[in-house]
């Protein structure tokens, strides 16, 4: 052995520090993904939150067909495009996921949500053990829901409240009424 080397013991050696947690990616990757961006989004939610306030709203894990179907005419006219039906049986799985996620955080002791702001504030330790329940409460981490006042009106079984911004009414209704439809939409992509 050389004259500079110690027989140092392995525990008095410091620990190597630990690699730093990356942070969750931001909402928009829980939330949409290339071929549904937040317009398509918008759309949905808004036309699902129509129907909530005439009554049909998504209480069951069973989708209110009614509901469905016309935020399925209302999205694929807004964008000219025939989403299929799976598509939103799909997207309406991932808003509810939203809804009770968000709620589930809302009920926590320990967490709070600025809605000014819309941030949702909470320590640590709390943070991490509602994440390790469910991983998607990662999408609110740096933002709250969006959409808080139309997804409780949507799946909420209590009496809705008024969303911050009326419904927009862009509902087939007005077109079977006599209404116009838009220049350069595919009457096929608005049928059932």
């Amino acid at each position: 052995m050389a004259g500079n080397e110690q027989n140092i013991p392995v525990s008095a050696l410091p620990a190597p520090p630990l690699p730093a947690v990356p942070p969750p990616p931001p909402q928009r990757h829980y939330f949409y993904n290339a071929r549904w961006t937040k317009r398509h989004d918008n759309a949905f939610v808004q036309a699902l939150y129509y129907q909530a306030m005439k009554g049909h709203r998504q209480l069951s894990r069973t989708p209110n067909m009614h509901s469905l179907n016309h935020a399925r005419r209302v999205v694929n006219a807004c964008f000219n495009f025939n989403f299929k039906y799976i598509v939103f049986k799909r997207r309406l799985e991932r808003v509810r996921l939203r809804f009770t996620t968000f709620k589930s955080i809302l009920e926590a002791p320990g967490v709070v949500w600025d809605r000014h702001r819309n941030v949702v504030l909470f320590e640590e330790d709390r943070w991490n053990e509602l994440v390790l329940g469910n991983a998607f409460v990662n999408a609110y981490r740096f933002a709250g829901e969006p959409d808080w006042n139309e997804l409780s009106a949507i799946f909420s079984t209590d009496e809705p409240e008024e969303g911050p911004n009326d419904p927009i009414d862009i509902s087939s209704d007005e077109m079977e009424s006599g209404g116009e439809i838009a220049e350069g939409t595919d009457e096929s992509t608005i049928s059932d």
